[in-house]
């Protein structure tokens, strides 16, 4: 009884103090050049809050206390002589544990102090996949935890016409939309707010594989027809750039070191893809294991630790799921089989074109040596130690292969 009501006079205390220096703060901070402005757009976007305003936004430490300080004043000067606002680490812990994801993330660019900060307090910064459910003609969606089933959160879309986008794919933390003859593909950032709109196309090439975030000059995205003919769109490009021949049919594909990497299980081709210059390399690497023996429900193939792995899962005869891990050995062109991921975690959808992830466990929190699936409307936890599954549902409202949940690792890229 002593320590809840000792809690509940804490979480009181917190509370109010964070709302009194949470007002000081904003007051004495808001950008003069831009009040209108909400206080996160004017931490990462304006410019006169990078050094010459002497009112900018300070950094705040991690190390018992967080000091709101002027960065031309000395850190060595004496706390109770120096004009400043003192904000203990547990008020700026409590305010992030509050706070919106999306605002969460962009409040990490501020400085590395704060980004330190805000990794350390939440989770949306720690590069764990979430799941995130866009239902179609909808102004918000939603981040469901794979870490903590019960922590799920709404985040809008501020400014993107969401009525024309209904969205099945994601890489590299951007949503791609489903194109039409009339409504040409979208990429959106739903925690930076950027979108974008790619060339529209009369044979509306659908989204197949991106290299890299659409903000870098580096980026190279890979769509088809319903021909099977490749399109690439590169940042900057006004038009598809179509490749002359249809492709050959494949099972999965991945973007590794500067290349496409297609990998079909029927055949046991590998097609290595480079767009700049064009070049295409086709090998023979045969499936490791038997059609006779096993029904094979998807294949995955995923970047982890520098090698390209090769996921498979099978269904057994009574209804179950098998996995079976493999590592791609290019100089032998074989599979390696593999009994362990590890420290590392692989999260797979059950869609073809959306990426798989490979993480560490340790460092996002998740289980280890498993395999994270995204099913229609539930998550199985395949334990590569015992063969044991875990599931949980998200399912909320009546089914639909449209705007279902998609694996998603939050970034401002």
């Amino acid at each position: 009884m002593e320590e809840a009501a000792m809690n509940k006079t804490l979480s009181n205390t917190t509370t109010e103090n964070t709302s009194t220096v949470v007002d000081e703060v904003m007051a004495e901070t808001t950008c003069k050049h831009h009040p209108d402005l909400p206080l996160l757009d004017q931490m990462a976007n304006c410019e006169c809050q990078q050094g010459s305003n002497p009112n900018a936004l300070p950094a705040l430490g991690l190390h018992g206390s967080s000091i709101a300080i002027d960065k031309n004043q000395k850190r060595g000067t004496n706390v109770e002589t120096r004009p400043t606002r003192y904000i203990p680490t547990d008020i700026v812990e409590s305010l992030l544990t509050r706070m919106n994801p999306k605002d969460a993330v962009r409040l990490s660019v501020v400085c590395k102090d704060w980004r330190a900060a805000t990794r350390l307090f939440d989770p949306t910064t720690r590069r764990t996949p979430w799941l995130i459910i866009a239902k179609p003609m909808k102004t918000t969606c939603r981040l469901q935890s794979i870490v903590d089933k019960e922590v799920s959160f709404e985040i809008e879309f501020h400014g993107f016409p969401t009525e024309r986008a209904y969205f099945s794919y994601c890489s590299h933390g951007w949503l791609a939309s489903i194109p039409g003859i009339l409504n040409p593909m979208h990429l959106v950032n739903p925690f930076s707010g950027k979108w974008l709109q790619l060339p529209a196309h009369a044979l509306a090439p659908s989204f197949l594989c991106m290299s890299s975030a659409p903000t870098t000059r580096d980026c190279v995205l890979l769509a088809r027809d319903y021909d099977n003919f490749l399109y690439v769109w590169r940042p900057g490009d006004e038009s598809w750039t179509k490749f002359e021949g249809p492709f050959q049919h494949f099972s999965t594909i991945i973007s590794f070191e500067g290349q496409f990497y297609a990998w079909d299980y029927d055949s046991g081709l590998l097609t290595v893809l480079q767009v700049l210059p064009f070049r295409l390399r086709e090998l023979s690497v045969p499936c490791p294991i038997s059609f006779t023996s096993h029904y094979i429900l998807f294949v995955r193939l995923v970047e982890c630790c520098g090698n390209i792995l090769l996921v498979i899962v099978t269904k057994l005869s009574h209804g179950s799921l098998s996995i079976y891990l493999y590592r791609l050995d290019m100089e032998n062109k074989a599979w390696i089989k593999m009994e362990s991921l590890g420290d590392r975690a692989l999260f797979v959808d059950y869609r073809f074109f959306n990426p798989a992830i490979s993480v560490s466990a340790s460092e996002v929190g998740c289980h280890a040596n498993c395999v994270y699936i995204n099913g229609v409307y539930d998550v199985m936890i395949y334990d590569m130690d015992n063969h044991m599954i875990e599931s949980f549902s998200f399912r909320q409202g009546p089914r639909s292969y449209i705007g279902g949940p998609i694996w998603i690792t939050p970034s401002l890229n």
